[in-house]
Order: C-alpha cells, then structure tokens, then sequence
C-alpha cells in the first residue's frame, strides 16, 4: 500500500505542476490578446505578472515532486498536464480550434494517446515486472555495467551499503591540483 500511496503522490505533484505551467502560458497569451481587443495596456503586465507566479508555484510543486518521487513520473506527467492544460484551455477559453485536416487530427489524438499509454507504463512498471516470463524479465533485470566491469576487473565487487558521506579525503583529490611549479614545466 505504501508504493500506491507514493505513486499517486508523484502523479499528483506532476498534474499539480503541469497544470499551473499550462496556465501560465494561456495566461500570458490572454494579457496579449485582451491588449489587441482594446483593452488596457496595463493587462499584459499583469497577465504576465500571475503567469510567473504559476510558473514558480509549479516549479515549487515539481520540485518537490522530485524530492520525493521518481523523476521520470513526475516530469512525465507534468509534461502531459502541460501540454493538455495548454491545448484544452486554448480551445475553450481562446477559442482556438484542432486541426481541421482529418490526418493532423488523428496524429495529434494518436499522440496524446502514446504520450497517456506511456506515463500509464511508468507509473504501472514495476507490477507489469511480475506478469512478464521468467526470462524476458531477467533480461530486463540485466544489468550491463555489471557485466562490463566484471569483464574489466576481474573480480566481483562488493557494493557499499554505507551512507554517504560529504568528507572527501585530500589525498582522493591530488591528481587535481596542480602545483605552479608544474604548471611553469
């Protein structure tokens, strides 16, 4: 139960984030359009004004989202939010309309179909691990810099499983500095 909970908290903080950065393009592009329509030239200003503070709260919710999740799901789906927020509001609030050409039209429902079918895969990965076949899912698993560095070595390496630590010792770090001496050589 603790996977779905971080999991749909990650989807969350990305549609959260996604969102605010969709409106704060249709934002801005509405101060231009209410400035061509006669309105007052203070609009755009102002329209600009709330289109950073969407921006910056959506930066706030994606960040956060990163510090908690996966970054692939939270980017991904505030990409998706985005692109959506972006595309539903210019068609209702600016009018703006889809394609007309039939092709255009089904190219661009294909790919946000692709686009929803891929973020349902990310989110949904590690349960699809358990469905698949024993060997398709050991090819999977397969870890190809182990293979190389075993190749490479010889030997097994053992993982460290101590926390990291921000002490780096000045003896790790002398190939890098150079003397003025032997910079004059």
């Amino acid at each position: 139960m603790q996977m779905q909970s971080e999991v749909v908290e990650e989807i969350i903080f990305g549609l959260e984030s996604g969102i605010l950065f969709g409106m704060a393009s249709v934002i801005s592009k509405m101060g231009f359009l209410f400035s061509e329509h006669g309105f007052s030239k203070v609009v755009v200003p102002v329209c600009i004004s709330i289109s950073i503070c969407c921006s910056a709260t959506g930066f706030v919710y994606q960040t956060r989202g990163l510090k908690h999740g996966r970054a692939i799901v939270v980017s991904t789906c505030a990409a998706v939010a985005s692109i959506l927020t972006g595309v539903l509001a210019g068609m209702l609030a600016l009018g703006e309309n889809m394609p007309s050409a039939s092709l255009a039209r089904l190219s661009l429902l294909l790919g946000w179909s692709f686009i929803t079918a891929g973020v349902i895969l990310l989110v949904c990965s590690t349960r699809l691990m358990g469905v698949l076949p024993r060997p398709i899912r050991r090819i999977l698993r397969s870890n190809p810099e182990r293979h190389h560095n075993l190749r490479r070595s010889g030997s097994l390496r053992v993982k460290d499983t101590s926390p990291p630590s921000a002490v780096i010792h000045a003896s790790t770090l002398h190939h890098l500095i150079t003397s003025p001496a032997k910079e004059k050589a």
